[in-house]
């Protein structure tokens, strides 16, 4: 029950905070991209808090407002006719691959890759680190992390650590739209 509180908030509505997906998407994305959710259904907040709770994890609020809401998960890609995938072995620029961004789903149907708790499990198993994946840049190793406390970190695989960042779930997505139109548009460019 402490959890749920810390997690859903306390008195009041006690519900979650707004999701400002949509709002966030609007700001930074056009006619050149894809949006696709990672589960057909919306998921519940019980599912979210129990993915934590076997984790030893604490998923933001708005982390969940965003999987609970509209977007169960979701991931952002450049139109592949603006953005042509890389080939096999094919070399470039670090940022000439990063061409989506996804978040999570809690959704049991959905693929492995794009759920909390499989991330969760590989991510712990493979780093030793106790902390979760909540949102993935394709094609870069480093993801964005939350550990125990709800805290947000960027993973540096090189040096197998997590470094803080100070934002919160709506910020990082922003950001994260934002780099992503900005490597869209150097692309259009030719760079």
């Amino acid at each position: 029950m402490k959890l749920a509180r810390k997690l859903f908030g306390s008195g009041g509505s006690g519900g979650l905070p707004e999701d400002q997906t949509e709002g966030i998407l609007g700001r930074h994305l056009d006619g050149d991209f894809r949006v696709f959710p990672m589960a057909e259904t919306a998921a519940t907040a019980a599912q979210i808090e129990a993915i934590g709770r076997r984790y030893g994890v604490l998923y933001p609020a708005e982390l969940a407002a965003h999987i609970c809401r509209r977007f169960p998960g979701m991931y952002v890609e450049v139109k592949e006719e603006i953005w042509p995938r890389p080939k096999p072995f094919e070399v470039g620029p670090f940022r000439s691959f990063l061409y989506a961004v996804h978040t999570f789903t809690s959704a049991p149907e959905s693929e492995d890759w794009m759920r909390l708790d499989s991330a969760a499990e590989s991510f712990q198993k493979t780093t030793g680190l106790a902390a979760a994946p909540i949102l993935k840049v394709v094609g870069n190793a480093d993801c964005c992390c939350v550990n125990g406390e709800g805290h947000l970190f960027q993973f540096n695989h090189e040096e197998n650590s997590l470094q803080p960042v100070a934002l919160n779930f709506w910020q990082l997505l922003e950001q994260e739209m934002a780099e992503l139109n900005d490597r869209k548009e150097r692309k259009k460019r030719g760079g």
